[in-house]
């Protein structure tokens, strides 16, 4: 089994850990590696939630629980990697999920996904290998993203937003940098389009030097 032996770096996205393996075998990750992350059993699971507490999911699902008008859930994942905001929401949430699907642009994730949270989602897909048409029948009331909202280019925006019901909801985080660019332009774009109907400014995690970063929480409504 895999150890992870100590963690370093001072801001996000810049930042290490070193892995033992079971030979002996050490080498030195960035946490950004996901193609190291998702070849590990759990590998992403322990670093994120275990050694730097991740928040996120907590804070997606009480705004799920704020929501009256809505009673079964149909949840598109989008970004949703090896699967623990999805895992969270059925092992952990009181709300009734009736519909999960789940998607990612790396293969490595919806992989990883299977091998370390099988029977969590009702489909996956991995972006540029289905039809928009497998997408509209999910009749999604809910868009999560967990992480990967600042990397979304706009027409990604625009396809999701599409098989969105009406008075369906888009919930997701993006770094608290008031100043930073890429931030400012989703949001522009985004209230443009929906109107927002709530937000809050969290503590996201630990940074590998033990400071605390924080991120900021949204919910649209379409």
């Amino acid at each position: 089994m895999y150890k992870i032996k100590k963690i370093f770096g001072s801001e996000q996205g810049d930042e290490f850990f070193e892995l033992e393996l079971p030979d002996g075998d050490r080498k030195t990750v960035n946490i950004w590696d996901y193609s190291t992350l998702y070849s590990y059993p759990h590998l992403y699971e322990d670093l994120i939630l275990e050694q730097l507490e991740c928040k996120v999911y907590l804070v997606l699902e009480e705004f799920l629980c704020s929501i009256k008008d809505i009673k079964q859930w149909r949840i598109l994942d989008i970004a949703c990697g090896s699967g623990l905001m999805g895992k969270f929401l059925k092992t952990h949430s009181a709300i009734s999920v009736e519909l999960l699907v789940g998607i990612d642009i790396l293969p490595i994730a919806i992989t990883a996904l299977h091998r370390d949270n099988p029977h969590i989602y009702d489909q996956t897909y991995i972006v540029g290998q289905y039809e928009q048409d497998d997408l509209t029948k999910g009749q999604f009331n809910c868009l999560i993203v967990s992480g990967g909202a600042n990397h979304l280019e706009f027409f990604d925006y625009e396809s999701y937003l599409d098989v969105l019901q009406k008075s369906g909801y888009l919930i997701f985080n993006l770094t608290n940098n008031q100043k930073d660019r890429r931030r400012i332009e989703i949001l522009q774009w985004l209230n443009s389009h929906l109107t927002c109907r709530g937000n809050i400014i969290y503590e996201h995690r630990k940074l590998m030097n033990g400071s605390i970063v924080k991120h900021e929480a949204f919910i649209y409504q379409k």
